[in-house]
């Protein structure tokens, strides 16, 4: 009897933590589709989209096709990162410049929950972000009569997967910097997780600066060990030239990205229950 009461209370528990997070993450869903930036960067994202067939006119013509996969899932890549960082790096500060947080959080609510939920929130923002290029982007392939298979909506995913993984980035710095400092950052790291590809084959090489010296090679070591690979969420290469991308590796892509996305929002939340708002 004292297992079935204690069971059901901790059950009861989780179920009232779910729904806090999930009226923060709606809250933060909301607050972020009315953010001007958001929405300008929307119509940006989606004019650079579309863009991408006044560019395919100008290329070769058995290079149009290419144009137009190639530019756009870069255009939604980068846009859906811009999005992330700077959504990411500013509502919580926003929370705490507009003294919302001396509101919330002297209710049961713990601040572990409130990162979980911006997290959240912010996922659907980028969900309806992605959506909404990818849309565009299909539409520009559709217009100039691209063949439309479903390893592109795959690599849609893996673009939102990035972005999520930006998005844990930019909110674990904003839990103890400033937005100017979390934002760049988080560029940085992104940079480097871009770059990561390039440093593995500077360490395979035979010669070169990594060879010589041996510090070098050991920053670039630590580099490449610890810090996110994100070429792994981009095949537009694959997509081009039509090379099948398997669900197996969207899986694995995303144990990947969940792995470091915990491992950011952990650090973010333990910084962030310490932080003094006095």
């Amino acid at each position: 009897m004292t297992w079935k009461v204690g069971g059901a209370q901790d059950l009861l528990r989780w179920r009232t933590m779910w729904v806090r997070i999930h009226a923060i993450a709606l809250n933060t869903f909301i607050e972020a589709s009315r953010n001007r930036a958001f929405v300008g960067l929307g119509i940006s994202a989606v004019g650079l989209v579309v863009s991408s067939i006044a560019l395919s006119q100008l290329a070769i013509r058995d290079q149009a096709a290419r144009v137009l996969v190639d530019f756009g899932l870069f255009a939604i890549s980068l846009l859906a990162v811009v999005i992330a960082v700077v959504m990411g790096v500013i509502l919580i500060f926003k929370e705490v410049d507009r003294k919302t947080f001396y509101l919330v959080l002297p209710k049961p609510v713990r601040r572990e929950e409130v990162v979980a939920g911006k997290f959240a929130g912010l996922l659907g923002v980028l969900a309806v972000a992605v959506v909404v290029m990818g849309a565009a982007w299909l539409t520009s392939l559709w217009v100039r009569e691209v063949p439309i298979h479903p390893d592109m909506v795959k690599a849609l995913l893996l673009v939102w997967m990035e972005a999520a993984l930006i998005t844990s980035i930019a909110l674990f710095f904003s839990s103890f910097a400033t937005p100017v400092m979390s934002g760049v950052f988080t560029l940085g790291i992104f940079l480097v997780g871009r770059s990561v590809p390039l440093l593995d084959e500077l360490l395979r090489a035979k010669k070169g600066v990594l060879v010589r010296n041996p510090l070098a090679r050991f920053i670039a070591q630590v580099v490449t060990d610890t810090f996110p690979d994100l070429s792994v969420f981009h095949v537009g290469k694959e997509v081009i030239l039509a090379v099948p991308v398997g669900w197996d590796y969207v899986g694995g892509v995303a144990l990947y990205c969940a792995g470091y996305c915990l491992f950011f929002l952990a650090l973010g939340m333990l910084i962030f229950r310490r932080r003094d708002f006095v």
